[in-house]
């Protein structure tokens, strides 16, 4: 009820016209999409008992990205809606696209498999045993991992390059749609509206679909304005606000929902979906990029990027290659999620992109040396450990 009730202030400061401080809409629009999410993620739990295996799991991935992408679409039209065609420059609006998606990317890694992973040990004093599990999405997420480096070398997000990205969630979907799926593992708000008779439990399901998905898109845009207007007044680099408090905003329910799977000593499930959404972003997110750009823009374009928002693409790519490289063998230790965590937060506080551009170096010579102690690592990320821990 707490978390219906968030998502009413932010359309009646959308819908009535008043004039909010920068600040104040910034947190009202943000808790109305942390609200959102967290009300999309307990329905599509429980839907998961209502549908068959394979629309269930399409559903649940393109809700999994909703927040994130109804952010997107916003900062993606935008940069359409300004760009010059004759020019072709970066502006300052195309520059908010990249930061979103690669600020959400790395947020989910450095913060959210971090905490998993450390969770789990000081939970139980011993490493992650993940042997046969998760051979679809680590094995998916290495292969994006490098067609996204593309990105890099072609300076843009090419057209064709965002429709076969496009192409490769797509196949994500109907490759997950073939896997084995188990009944969901319920907790907390799901487990409880799972419990309701047949009846209320689908409508309930129901109805929470459509308020959330309606309280994020009326909440997107004025979102995005209200940070851009925040780091305007207050001489923050609008790029740093984009890239880290939107995806806080939209990532946060991923991540808390991971925690606590952690804290219930499910921890696969927990990485599992991390890793599915870092899958999402890295395909529907950056394809989506490019589309909507050129839509916005009324032709056939390639989303632009300038030598700042590469070097962030190189980055994310980076930090994804270094976390695959540590849990490939599906024993996971402490020690990965601290180096995850301690590398995460030690780039925060170097924003300029030569500073980035080294720590990309330093992710990358951390996955290489991995490849170089034990090479088995590579064919792992395409294959499901066999065996478990006693």
């Amino acid at each position: 009820m707490v978390l219906l009730l968030l998502g009413v202030p932010g359309a009646v400061v959308r819908f009535s016209g008043v004039d909010v401080d920068p600040i104040v809409a910034a947190a009202v629009f943000g808790v109305g999409i942390i609200a959102g999410a967290f009300l999309l993620s307990w329905a599509a739990e429980v839907a998961q008992l209502d549908v068959s295996a394979s629309l269930a799991i399409a559903v649940l991935a393109l809700i999994a990205v909703l927040p994130e992408y109804a952010i997107e679409a916003v900062l993606a039209w935008d940069a359409g809606s300004s760009f010059d065609t004759v020019s072709g420059a970066v502006t300052t609006e195309t520059s908010r696209v990249a930061a979103n998606v690669t600020g959400s990317n790395r947020l989910l890694i450095g913060l959210g498999w971090s905490a998993v992973i450390l969770i789990f040990w000081l939970k139980r004093r011993h490493a992650l045993d993940m042997r046969g599990e998760m051979g679809l999405e680590i094995g998916m997420l290495a292969i994006v991992t490098v067609v996204t480096l593309l990105v890099f070398f072609m300076e843009q997000v090419h057209i064709l390059l965002a429709l076969g990205l496009i192409g490769l969630f797509i196949a994500y979907l109907w490759l997950s749609s073939t896997s084995k799926v188990q009944e969901p593992k319920l907790i907390g708000a799901a487990a409880l509206i799972a419990s309701l008779p047949v009846r209320w439990r689908r409508t309930m399901v129901v109805f929470l679909f459509i308020f959330a998905a309606g309280v994020i898109v009326i909440a997107a845009e004025p979102f995005v304005d209200s940070l851009v207007e925040t780091g305007e007044s207050f001489g923050i680099d609008e790029f740093i606000l984009i890239q880290w408090i939107a995806p806080l905003a939209s990532e946060s329910p991923e991540i808390i929902v991971a925690v606590l799977f952690s804290l219930r000593t499910n921890p696969v499930a927990g990485l599992t979906t991390l890793i599915s959404s870092s899958v999402n972003q890295l395909t529907l997110l950056v394809g989506s990029m490019a589309v909507i750009f050129s839509i916005s823009v009324g032709e056939i374009l390639s989303f632009p990027l300038d030598d700042r928002q590469t070097v962030e693409f190189l980055l994310t790519t980076a930090v994804s290659a270094a976390a695959l490289m540590l849990i490939a063998k599906r024993v996971v230790s402490w020690n990965a999620g601290a180096i995850l965590l301690l590398l995460f937060a030690a780039h925060l506080f170097f924003p300029e992109s030569d500073d980035r551009l080294r720590f990309a170096f330093l992710y990358i010579g951390l996955a290489l040396g991995l490849v170089a102690i034990d090479w088995q690592r590579v064919k792992s990320l395409f294959r499901e450990e066999p065996g478990a821990l006693g």
